[in-house]
């Protein structure tokens, strides 16, 4: 049986773009640069890809994406 999504703690860079609907690329930099926090997990084989914990994402994407309604209150933040 699968594992539900909300139970995952680390994500792809592939799947985090989905998540913030950007390109894989642009979240690739984010995490060479350390603007998301990342680490770099990798097998014997000696490829390392990015991992992105879910909490460093909840807690990344609250200080760092703007929502233009304003959010819950309606005020628009400048």
């Amino acid at each position: 049986m699968p594992m539900p999504a909300s139970a995952k703690q680390f994500f792809t860079l592939q799947e985090v773009a989905e998540i913030l609907s950007l390109h894989p690329e642009t979240v690739r930099r984010y995490c060479a640069r350390g603007d998301l926090p990342a680490i770099k997990a990798g097998g014997p084989s000696g490829s390392h890809e990015w991992r992105i914990r879910a909490d460093w994402l909840d807690k990344w994407g609250v200080d760092n994406l703007y929502d233009p309604r304003g959010g819950a209150d309606g005020y628009r933040k400048r």
